[in-house]
């Protein structure tokens, strides 16, 4: 394979030391994840066993700090500064892109809008030097060990199966999007009533209130009309959000165990409620006011 001038490496290198770096992250993040939470969840994006971010991160040390890589402070500094651009971009990104985050380091000090913070940043640093110092070099020798015709099998299979868990993740996440939308605007729409019903009697006992029996002549009044036009809608509004909240999809399910934040938080929380087994908080809150 040619070597790509001023990089150093193949593509195809290129190609197969991503798709590794990319699981060791995978695995480094659940390891870090199942210890803080005490059980296992699939952090990444796709879900297939990899995390592009870390692939891509070490790749693009590898290659810019390849002329400092017999050092270790100023080795150490610039893989800390790179991962942790690199990191916030990719925040911000997905915020932007999918109005969500899958890591949220508000409650840490040193934080940086809950996107970065010094301790990550550290051990990006840290886990780089160690990578590229010590890992990299017998990397380099196994692909290179690995016959050419099954290395291109094999760089073929990931770049089918990545763009395909790609398009499905994509799809996925906007699926889920348009369900939380659709949760939060019922659950506003059941609060509505209720206030709707409030004010008008107390609009109507305002107007009468020197005379009890127009008081109470009014407040029934009111209370049957509002309940027979919004009966059978409300009825409708509590099934649709049952359904909603209750619906099982492999990737939406694992997508929302995974989240961390989201534009529609309340919603985000009805549905990992129901994923724990718990009854939702937007339900109970509406049979509540109503």
């Amino acid at each position: 394979m040619q070597t790509i001038p001023y990089i150093g490496f193949s593509l195809y290198q290129l190609f197969l030391m991503f798709c590794f770096w990319s699981f060791i992250g995978w695995c480094v993040e659940v390891v870090d994840m199942t210890y803080e939470t005490g059980e296992y969840q699939n952090r990444g994006f796709l879900n297939m066993p990899i995390c592009p971010i870390e692939g891509f991160g070490v790749i693009m040390v590898v290659i810019f700090f390849r002329p400092i890589s017999h050092t270790v402070f100023p080795l150490f500094i610039a893989c800390t500064v790179l991962c942790t651009a690199l990191e916030y971009f990719v925040g911000w990104l997905f915020e932007k892109l999918f109005h969500a985050r899958w890591w949220d380091y508000s409650h840490m000090k040193f934080n940086y809008k809950g996107l970065i913070c010094l301790r990550n940043s550290l051990f990006f640093g840290a886990g780089c030097v160690i990578c590229i110092r010590y890992v990299q070099p017998m990397v380099i020798k196994a692909i290179d060990a690995i016959p050419i015709k099954a290395g291109m099998v094999i760089v073929v299979i990931m770049a089918i199966l990545i763009a395909v868990d790609t398009v499905i993740s994509v799809m996925a996440v906007k699926k889920l999007n348009e369900r939380f939308r659709r949760i939060d605007e019922i659950s506003e729409l059941m609060l509505s009533g209720s206030v709707k019903v409030g004010m008008k009697l107390a609009s109507g006992t305002l107007k009468v209130k020197t005379n009890v029996d127009k008081i109470i002549d009014v407040k029934d009044n009111v209370v049957e009309k509002v309940q027979d036009m919004n009966a059978a809608n409300m009825d409708k509004l509590k099934s649709e959000y049952s359904r909603l909240v209750e619906e099982k999809d492999a990737f939406t399910e694992r997508l929302a165990k995974t989240l961390i934040k989201h534009r529609y938080s309340k919603s985000l929380v009805a549905v990992k409620n129901r994923i724990k087994g718990k009854l939702t908080e937007l339900t109970s809150s509406s049979d509540d006011e109503e």
